[in-house]
């Protein structure tokens, strides 16, 4: 991992919660667009946050494109489009059970 890596994850957290000033912002954006490793820290806090979001919320009604609202965030072009889909797709299957854990869980915990 490069040492600018560890500058932007610090920001996923405000970016995610509308944080970042423009500046900032667009410098993790651009970074987020070039860097596999970030743009999937990203991800995975972008899911999370989404599930949290949802389960706060209480509406019943569930996010089904995670990734999409995320593409939106970072706006038109978010990421490389060069990735294997099949490895996509896994990925996809990642961030579901991953989400489906944490919904498991938080409904243990304040269910």
């Amino acid at each position: 991992m490069k040492r600018e890596c560890l500058k932007y994850q610090s920001m996923v957290e405000s970016f995610l919660e509308g944080k970042l000033s423009g500046y900032d912002r667009q410098n993790f954006i651009e970074h987020v667009k070039e860097c596999k490793t970030c743009h999937e820290e990203l991800e995975i806090y972008h899911v999370i946050f989404s599930v949290i979001e949802e389960l706060d919320n209480d509406s019943g009604k569930e996010t089904s494109n995670y990734m999409e609202t995320l593409e939106r965030k970072l706006g038109a072009g978010g990421k490389n489009d060069t990735r294997d889909k099949r490895a996509d797709a896994a990925y996809g299957f990642l961030i579901a059970g991953v989400s489906a854990i944490i919904a498991g869980m938080a409904l243990l915990l304040f269910g």
